[in-house]
């Protein structure tokens, strides 16, 4: 394993990343599992002449939380947070659980729940444009869920965090330009995918790690660790035709092979060959446009080289694209829901107005 010098990750994410500036109120939240790198961007935080608020969580109080607590306060919004972001500047997360595999079990309802008070909140962040970094983290028990070595995941996970983000960017730009000048963007995979839909004028994006005064200006506030990936929302009533979607997890769930039928926009018909009530569960407990397309991804990271069932690698593999579906708001879409799903497929074909991009999982430019 790759040692990792979580003092060169913090100062990274703190300066380079997310631009911290003197004066600004930085919440940061974790779990147990990662304090190092929270305590680390703490004091980075403070010697940027700036002010950290920092919280942890663990798995075992989410999970009690939803098993103990009764539904009627789980889906209360929480009103002092909401007045409390008034002072907040931006936020940076790290991926608090360190085995998903114990949510499998609680109730769908409940964490619907949870979504719904959540939702206002995530209003709150669009409306506000609070700059935001989402960042995963690996574990050995994530690894053996996903059915990876440890070791190989650990490599991956922070070659991915420690790559060339200028390389991303330049990249990224240029195949953000193909999809600027094009509209109709055509997907096809040998494992039945066949979809259609429009992005019009919808603004690209590129998340190359960084969030830039040229993005805030532009209002694109948030990006992932790893980066990777360009992406946007397609025009939400012009999706037609079906997508075969590899895998996905679901608080520590396995999904595999999901077969979407999309029709203006919105998908009319789902199923799996495996766990196809769960994902069907997930949306009955989901509100708003849960159901219809969200997002268009290219993954672009040159270090991501294995599809696991961890999203925030997933979506970044050189050679995959990503279809979500719900809240799109945030990067230019009108879709207002408690659910932004993104689904993986590897290896397709897309073409914009006719011209191939993608070629088996290849891009060509």
């Amino acid at each position: 394993m790759i040692e990792v010098n979580l003092n060169e990750v913090s100062e990274k994410i703190v300066e380079k990343c997310m631009g911290v500036k003197e004066d600004e109120v930085i919440m940061l939240k974790g779990g147990i599992h990662n304090f190092e790198l929270v305590e680390n961007m703490a004091v980075d935080i403070r010697k940027k002449g700036a002010f950290p608020v920092v919280s942890a969580d663990t798995d075992r109080m989410n999970k009690r939380t939803i098993e103990e607590v009764d539904i009627n306060y789980l889906e209360k919004t929480r009103e002092y947070y909401l007045r409390w972001l008034d002072d907040v500047d931006g936020v940076i997360s790290l991926d608090s659980r360190k085995d998903p595999r114990i949510f499998s079990e609680l109730p769908e309802d409940k964490i619907g729940a949870t979504r719904r008070a959540n939702r206002p909140i995530r209003d709150k962040f669009n409306e506000e444009k609070i700059r935001w970094t989402g960042m995963g983290y690996p574990t050995e028990e994530k690894a053996k869920m996903y059915g990876i070595e440890y070791g190989k995941f650990w490599n991956m996970f922070w070659k991915a965090i420690d790559t060339d983000y200028d390389r991303i960017r330049d990249d990224g730009e240029q195949l953000a330009e193909v999809l600027r000048e094009g509209d109709t963007v055509h997907i096809t995979s040998d494992k039945g995918t066949d979809l259609t839909f429009s992005i019009g004028e919808r603004r690209i994006l590129v998340d190359d790690g960084v969030i830039s005064q040229e993005d805030i200006k532009r209002g694109d506030v948030g990006n992932n660790l790893p980066c990777g990936e360009v992406f946007c929302a397609p025009l939400e009533d012009s999706a037609d035709g079906e997508a075969v979607f590899d895998l996905a997890y679901y608080r520590g769930n396995r999904i595999e092979d999901i077969h979407a039928v999309f029709e203006e926009g919105k998908l009319v018909e789902v199923d799996a060959e495996v766990n196809e009530e769960i994902f069907k569960r997930v949306l009955e407990n989901s509100q708003g446009a849960k159901d219809v397309i969200g997002e268009f991804g290219i993954g672009i990271n040159p270090e991501v080289n294995q599809a696991i069932g961890y999203t925030i690698t997933d979506e970044k593999i050189i050679g995959s694209i990503h279809i979500a579906i719900g809240e799109n708001r945030m990067f230019g879409g009108r879709n207002e829901s408690t659910l932004h799903w993104d689904l993986v497929m590897m290896a397709p074909s897309f073409s914009i107005n006719g011209e191939i991009v993608m070629d088996g999982g290849k891009i060509s430019l």
